[in-house]
């Protein structure tokens, strides 16, 4: 920056002759915020009454723009005074250029109050074999809410997890894991329920963790779960698409069964943050990751029925600004999207607001349709084995399976 700044005192004293600049930093608008400052002058000779221009820097959450435009001035004037101060015990060779000058004049303010000052994240180092690894992890606000789910379920979700957890019961559940095919809403679902609950989420992913290095991966991974546990009351921990935490049956890898030890460990802690589990195959997933005591809450999502069907496309035409030609189309979009999952009616609605330039009728539906293939049959069938599933799982169940009558 400073570097910056000699490069235009030098084009600037070119066409101006002596020139001066004066950059000054504060953590708030008060003297006693300077955090440092600077004054860049010409090598051409110095004229008497010249004033610096001065750019004022502010950092902290709190400052209000047009309070610091108002208080630019003196704020520039209290940099001076300090670098008068300063200069006079250790540079007095320059007390005759700095006597020479006027009051500095603002030309700009800039107040840093950006995401990268508020980003929140979990941090974690290990020794990786012959050097020190170190993991970020963001924390992440979630962006859905409990009102976007299936209305079905919402009363039934409330009343057995978020109530509960919220009112600090010692019985409240402290997990859950949500399954069903692609694309029926389980990640929305994950941080919605984060949201009711009033966490933050922290999304665990196996490369933000996994190591060439014996032991490291375990290594690590209890890293990060130790600043997890510290923040126990604030965060939730989301493990999307959790089928790579295979049951034991599937794999007899040394180093998954370390790490799937090493979880099961943390999940059966009493002082565990809560954690959702999300996964098209739940077959596939460890069942005792899944056991009431770690995970207490199955939640089971099937394709959405008629009325949630509307209500995702009316939700994603406000999201998207997409105007339709009358109600009509809302009514026909509903009607023949039967079996559709969530993304796909989601890929529709957007295929035809291209076609149409932003408005969706009816030749733009059909035009979007012939686009999207979807088999009932094979859906069928995988909404029946939802509900075969639902019978042999532990713990406690809730179902939004619609029927064929509700989905059709």
């Amino acid at each position: 920056a400073m570097n910056m700044v000699s490069e235009l005192v030098d084009d600037v004293s070119k066409d101006r002759g002596f020139f001066a600049a004066l950059f000054a930093s504060y953590r708030s608008l008060s003297e006693d915020g300077l955090i440092s400052c600077s004054l860049t002058f010409s090598r051409s000779p110095a004229r008497s009454y010249v004033k610096p221009a001065a750019i004022v820097l502010l950092t902290g959450q709190s400052i209000r723009a047009h309070s610091a435009v108002r208080d630019s001035r003196d704020l520039a004037e209290s940099a001076m005074k300090a670098l008068r101060a300063t200069l006079a015990r250790y540079k007095r060779e320059y007390l005759d250029v700095l006597s020479s000058l006027d009051e500095p004049k603002p030309v700009a303010v800039v107040i840093l109050q950006g995401r990268a000052l508020s980003l929140e994240e979990i941090r974690a180092v290990v020794s990786d074999g012959s050097e020190y690894r170190e993991v970020k992890i963001p924390i992440k606000n979630p962006e859905w809410s409990i009102e976007d789910l299936p209305p079905k379920i919402v009363e039934e979700v409330r009343l057995v997890v978020v109530n509960p957890f919220k009112s600090g019961m010692p019985f409240a559940v402290k997990g859950a894991f949500i399954t069903g095919p692609p694309g029926v809403g389980k990640s929305v679902m994950a941080e919605a329920l984060a949201n009711a609950l009033g966490l933050k989420v922290v999304e665990l992913k196996p490369f933000t963790y996994r190591s060439m290095w014996y032991g490291a991966t375990e290594k690590m991974l209890n890293a990060i779960m130790s600043q997890v546990f510290r923040r126990r009351r604030e965060l939730a921990v989301v493990i999307d698409d959790a089928e790579f935490l295979s049951s034991r049956k599937y794999t007899i890898h040394e180093a998954h069964l370390s790490e799937l030890s090493t979880i099961l460990y943390h999940l059966q802690r009493s002082d565990r943050p809560f954690t959702i589990l999300t996964a098209n195959n739940p077959d596939l997933v460890d069942p005792a990751l899944l056991r009431p005591g770690r995970v207490d809450v199955t939640i089971l999502v099937g394709y959405p029925d008629k009325e949630m069907r509307r209500k995702a496309l009316l939700r994603n035409a406000s999201k998207y600004r997409v105007r339709f030609a009358s109600e009509k189309v809302v009514d026909y979009v509903v009607n023949n999207t039967s079996w559709y999952s969530l993304a796909e009616l989601d890929a529709l609605l957007r295929l035809a607001a291209s076609k149409g330039s932003g408005t969706v009728g009816l030749d733009e539906v059909e035009w979007a349709r012939r686009k999207i293939v979807v088999s009932p049959t094979e859906r069928r069938s995988i909404q029946d084995y939802l509900r075969w599933w639902s019978t042999k799982v532990q713990g406690i169940v809730i179902a939004y399976i619609p029927t064929e009558v509700e989905v059709e």
